[in-house]
C-alpha cells in the first residue's frame, strides 16, 4: 500500500490488487518505528495519520516479573519528533493510506485474488491473472510486485524458493477488552513466568495478550489445556483474574506460527518481492512491518523515475529491483540472525523456572545508557524520498 501511494504520488501508473474485501484482520503487525514516522513526516503524512487514526504510543519495551521490572529498550532518544513506537492497527492504517493513493490516481481493487503470472515471449513477467467474484481478469504490467506476505502466492508462482532459518517460538494471541480501571503499562510489555512469557500489547480499546510456546508444541499445549495458559496469565497479571473465564479451549486462541525465512532471490525479470514475501521476520523487536515499509520506500525511489518514462524501459526496472535487494538484504539478514539467537535463548528458558529476561539482555539493561542506545538502534532507517515524490503534495 505504501509503495502504491509513493509511485502514484510520483506520477507513475500503479494498480494494487487486494484479495480481501476489507482490511479487518486481527493480530497483524502494527508497531510503527520512530524512523518510519520520521519518513512519513517528510511526506506530510505523520501528523494527519496520528491525528486521524486511533493508536497508542509506547516509549519503552519492558520485562516484568513478580519482584522487578527491566527496561530493556528505551525509545525516547530514537527521534526528536517521534520518540516512541506508534501502535496503530493496520485495519485502520491501510484504508487511510489507500484513500490517499487513490487521490493521486492509483487504482486499488479490493476482493481481487491473484491467480497466476503472465510472461512475454522472452520469459519476462508481464502481468498477472486475477479473479473478482469468480470472474477472471488479466492485468498487463511493466513490473509486478509481490507484497502478499509470508505465504506469498506470487512468490510460489515465480518459483523462487524460501528457506526456513530456524524459528524457535510460536505465539498464541487473544484480544481482551480494556477497562477504564485497568493498570497502565508501557504498551510493549513481557511478563516472565516459570513456564515462559506472556506478552501484553496496548491496543487502545483492547489488550493484545500473547503466550509464547516452543515452536511446533501446540499439540502439547492443547493436551495441558486452557487452564494452564489462563493460570500463567493470571499468575503474571493478577488483575486478569476472572477476565479469561470465557476461554473454553486452546482453540479459542489465534496461533501465530513464528517463522524466519530467507528467499534465494527477491527478483525475477519483471518481478520483485517485498516485505514478508521476500523475508519473513520474527515478532522479536516488532519490526516486520517497519522493514517492509523501508523496502517499499527504497523501491519507490528506484522505480519512480523509470516508470514515469513513456514507455518504461523494462531493463531499467529490473536494474532498480536488483538494486533494492543489494541495498536491503544485508541489513534484513543481520536482523534475522539476531532474532534466531534471541528466539533460541527464549525457547531454552521455557519451563526452566527462570522468569527473568534472557541473561544477556538483563545484564546489558543495567548498564547506564544502554536501553537508550538499544532504542536508537531499533529506530529503523528509511531512505529519504526522492524529489519527485517528496515535492508532490500529500
Amino acid at each position: 500500500m505504501l509503495l502504491t501511494y509513493l509511485l502514484a504520488r510520483g506520477g507513475a501508473e500503479v494498480t494494487l490488487l487486494e484479495s480481501r474485501h476489507d482490511f479487518a484482520r486481527r493480530f497483524r503487525g502494527d508497531t510503527l518505528a520512530p524512523g518510519v514516522l520520521e519518513y512519513l513526516d517528510t511526506l506530510g503524512l505523520a501528523e494527519p495519520l496520528l491525528a486521524e487514526v486511533p493508536h497508542t504510543r509506547t516509549d519503552a519495551f519492558r520485562w516484568h516479573t513478580a519482584t522487578r521490572t527491566w527496561t530493556l529498550v528505551d525509545y525516547r532518544g530514537a527521534s526528536a519528533r517521534f520518540p516512541f513506537y506508534a501502535l496503530l492497527p493496520q485495519a485502520e492504517f491501510l484504508p487511510w493510506l489507500a484513500d490517499r493513493a487513490r487521490a493521486h490516481g492509483a487504482t486499488v481493487h479490493m476482493g481481487a485474488r491473484f491467480s497466476s503470472l503472465r510472461h512475454d515471449e522472452t520469459g519476462r513477467v508481464s502481468g498477472v491473472v486475477y479473479t473478482v467474484d469468480a470472474q477472471t481478469h488479466v492485468l498487463d504490467a511493466t513490473l509486478v510486485v509481490g507484497a502478499d506476505g509470508r505465504n506469498s502466492k506470487v512468490r510460489q508462482a515465480s518459483g523462487l524458493a524460501a528457506t526456513e532459518l530456524g524459528a524457535s517460538l510460536d505465539i498464541l494471541w487473544h484480544a481482551l477488552p480494556r477497562r477504564d480501571d485497568d493498570p497502565s503499562y508501557s504498551g510493549l510489555d513481557l511478563f516472565g513466568t516459570p513456564h515462559g512469557s506472556v506478552a501484553l500489547l496496548d491496543q487502545g480499546t483492547d489488550w493484545q495478550l500473547g503466550w509464547t510456546i516452543r515452536a511446533g508444541s501446540l499439540a502439547e499445549v492443547r493436551a495441558r489445556g486452557i487452564d494452564a495458559l489462563r493460570d500463567a496469565a493470571v499468575g503474571a497479571l493478577a488483575w486478569l483474574d476472572g477476565r479469561l473465564d470465557d476461554l473454553g479451549d486452546v482453540s479459542d486462541l489465534t496461533l501465530l506460527p513464528v517463522r524466519i525465512t530467507t528467499v534465494e532471490r527477491w527478483t525475477r525479470p519483471g518481478l520483485v518481492l517485498l516485505g514478508d514475501a521476500a523475508h519473513v521476520v520474527s515478532p522479536v523487536g516488532g519490526n516486520g512491518i517497519n522493514l517492509a515499509l523501508a523496502d517499499a520506500a527504497d523501491l519507490a525511489n528506484r522505480l519512480v523515475g523509470p516508470l514515469r518514462r513513456t514507455p518504461p524501459d523494462p531493463r531499467q526496472l529490473d536494474v532498480a529491483a536488483a538494486g533494492l535487494e543489494s541495498a536491503r538484504r544485508p541489513g534484513v539478514e543481520r536482523e534475522q540472525r539476531a532474532q534466531v539467537r534471541t528466539e533460541r535463548a527464549a525457547a531454552e528458558r521455557i519451563g526452566s523456572g527462570d522468569d527473568g529476561p534472557p541473561r544477556a539482555l538483563g545484564v546489558l539493561s543495567r548498564i547506564p545508557g544502554f536501553p537508550r542506545y538499544a532504542g536508537r538502534r531499533a529506530r529503523v532507517a528509511v531512505p529519504a524520498p526522492v524529489a519527485v515524490i517528496a515535492d508532490a503534495a500529500p
